[in-house]
């Protein structure tokens, strides 16, 4: 079994997600920073998904409460600040009600062939970055590339779609190969 090695950022000062590279070949992120140090977390589109639409469905129905407590921070190991980059295998959202703060506790994938220890980050955020996280995740999902109307197989630009819809028809044309108007 692999040991784990696990760095919490507490409550960050900074928090993004983005996107790097072309429809159909981009890579995802979430960036977090705070006094303690820096994470990047690689994931795939739909870990952000995930994490745009929980986050969408919690705030949409639950209202900030009037007097959220003070947020404890776990105290640290070492005073020297952590940069810790990965792709993520397993991530989980948290939230904590009386404070109103959210923690993703996110860790590395995984490799048998490797002696290093599996990497476990853990950040909190607050309720507006929360919001930002929310829509700008579901925002940089949607930018990606359109589905077919019938089969929902993202379309790559400038490729040709067989839908197994239509029997492996372009579903702009006919099978006598006449254009739709």
């Amino acid at each position: 079994m692999s040991e784990f090695e696990r760095n919490d950022l507490g409550l960050v000062d900074y928090l993004h997600c983005e996107t790097i590279g072309e429809p159909g070949q981009r890579t995802f992120n979430i960036t977090a920073r705070s006094s303690r140090g820096q994470t990047i977390v690689w994931m795939e589109k739909e870990q952000l998904f995930q994490v745009g639409v929980s986050l969408q469905q919690f705030l949409s129905t639950r209202d900030a409460p009037p007097d959220p407590a003070l947020f404890t921070v776990p105290p640290i190991d070492s005073p020297v600040p952590v940069h810790v980059e990965f792709k993520t295998g397993d991530m989980s959202l948290q939230h904590d009600p009386a404070s109103d703060v959210f923690t993703i506790v996110a860790s590395d994938i995984p490799r048998e062939d490797s002696p290093e220890p599996i990497s476990e980050i853990t950040f909190s955020f607050q309720r507006p970055q929360a919001e930002e996280i929310m829509k700008r995740s579901v925002s940089i999902v949607a930018a990606g590339r359109k589905p077919c109307p019938l089969c929902e197989v993202p379309l790559n630009p400038g490729d040709t779609h067989f839908c197994v819809k239509v029997n492996g028809y372009n579903p702009t044309e006919n099978p006598m190969g006449e254009e739709h108007s």
